[in-house]
């Protein structure tokens, strides 16, 4: 199997190709063949249209797997009452997905009700989580996405590898006395780096807000900050397909998502309340700031009937 978006090897293909995953009719074949219950289906794609940075990831098949596997077990915590008017969001995935990773030492998965609960599980893994995230984070910051044996083990240990954040990438620039590891994918480093910039107290204002300084080098209108389009009207930034920020995108995603107010109860076990505060507030001071001189910089109708 390949990652979309990915350069095949040229000693595998000799043209260059780009991998386009699954397609919007793709997708909706996919959803008829995993949800047999026609009202889930429909709930699943009332969410996906509502929801472009998920469905934008459901073109990668791994992926999409997981996230309709989420989805089947938020369908079956919750009544089917209650189920419409829970929002799914790309966070909610991943926070699940993180969970179900955490939890494999106790051999639990989506299918079994763990005895632990969400907060006590993240609490119980703090160390880890920090470490992981941290990695995450010095990779993103010197875009650095495959990492060598030493980098790796700084904080973690062996045994943290099995957790499945963490993948070898063997024979990797020629090191073959040591394996080289990268992140299952590059929007998992998206999701820890985002968990770093939550739970190190340290970070201040400009770190936080540095991979929107990030989104906004090439295109600095309002739409380069956050969204990423929807499966059918996407197109690679740029001119090389294979070069893009999305990973930027994605950790400012993830940092918004987990300084909702809906992950204060999950978060406040690891982090100080007033920490998660502060920085909420000051990633909303940003976006305050940015709308505002998005409007400024909008042209003016200039029209009889109203006053400017």
């Amino acid at each position: 199997t390949a990652r979309t978006g990915t350069e095949i090897d040229k000693n595998i293909v000799r043209k260059k190709v780009h991998l386009r995953g699954f397609s919007s009719s793709n997708l909706e074949d996919y959803i008829k063949m995993f949800f047999k219950d026609e009202g889930c289906r429909t709930l699943v794609l009332n969410h996906l249209e509502a929801n472009p940075n998920l469905s934008s990831l459901c073109s990668v098949p791994l992926f999409c797997w997981i996230i309709f596997k989420c989805f089947e077990h938020f369908h079956s915590a919750f009544d089917c009452q209650e189920l419409p008017e829970l929002t799914v969001t790309l966070t909610d995935i991943f926070l699940l997905m993180t969970e179900v990773h955490l939890n494999r030492v106790q051999k639990t998965n989506l299918l079994k009700k763990n005895s632990r609960s969400q907060e006590e599980t993240y609490k119980s893994n703090k160390e880890k989580l920090f470490a992981i995230s941290k990695l995450a984070h010095m990779g993103m910051q010197k875009s650095l996405f495959i990492f060598d044996q030493d980098e790796v083990l700084t904080d973690l240990s062996e045994q943290d590898l099995h957790l499945g954040f963490l993948r070898a990438v063997p024979n990797y620039g020629g090191c073959i006395d040591q394996s080289s590891y990268e992140f299952l994918h590059l929007t998992l480093q998206s999701f820890f780096t985002a968990f770093f910039l939550v739970m190190d107290e340290k970070v201040g204002a400009k770190e936080l807000l540095q991979f929107f300084a990030e989104c906004s080098v090439q295109d600095t209108t309002l739409s380069s900050c956050l969204p990423i389009a929807w499966l059918k009207n996407y197109h690679p930034t740029g001119g090389d397909p294979f070069r893009n920020n999305e990973h930027f995108h994605f950790t400012n995603l993830f940092l918004c998502g987990l300084l909702s107010k809906e992950r204060q109860k999950l978060l406040r076990c690891l982090v100080p309340l007033t920490t998660i505060k502060k920085k909420r507030k000051i990633v909303f001071a940003y976006f305050f700031e940015t709308m505002k001189s998005h409007l400024k910089g909008l042209t003016r109708a200039r029209l009889k009937e109203y006053k400017q």
